[in-house]
């Protein structure tokens, strides 16, 4: 960005638009997740450009002509809703031997692990058994 660039404030902007600056707030997180840049102060706060100014104000006038939220971004910023939201999968390709060992791993491991917590209540309840023994006697 040129030093010589004017920058806005959320609070200032949302104001020129005349909406909330939650609304605005909104919006700006939609163009990012997007892809769209917007540039950020040393304290992380989103400042607002000429050329953001009129982003906002076309995807205002998209929303005035009743265009869907998620249409209005797609819109402004090429990014298709279903591509940016299309969870990024590998296919895990096993035969049937491969899993059998791969469950029966998981399963010896719990069994081991829930006869270790047994054995451990056990021996706590025999100390208190051999305690009260004593105290009897």
């Amino acid at each position: 960005m040129s030093g010589q660039e004017t920058q806005y404030m959320a609070k200032d902007l949302a104001a020129s638009l005349d909406v909330t600056t939650s609304t605005l707030r909104r919006w700006a997180i939609a163009l990012e997740g997007a892809h769209y840049p917007f540039e950020r102060n040393e304290k992380g706060q989103r400042i607002y450009t000429e050329q953001d100014i009129a982003t906002l104000e076309e995807l205002k006038r998209l929303l005035g002509e009743k265009l869907s939220f998620a249409d209005a971004i797609q819109q402004l910023t090429g990014q298709s809703k279903t591509k940016e939201y299309e969870p990024d999968t590998k296919k895990l390709v096993m035969t049937s031997e491969e899993l059998e060992k791969l469950i029966s791993h998981a399963v010896k491991k719990a069994v081991k692990k829930e006869r270790e917590k047994l054995f451990k209540q056990l021996k706590k309840q025999m100390k208190k058994e051999m305690e009260k023994l004593r105290d009897k006697s």
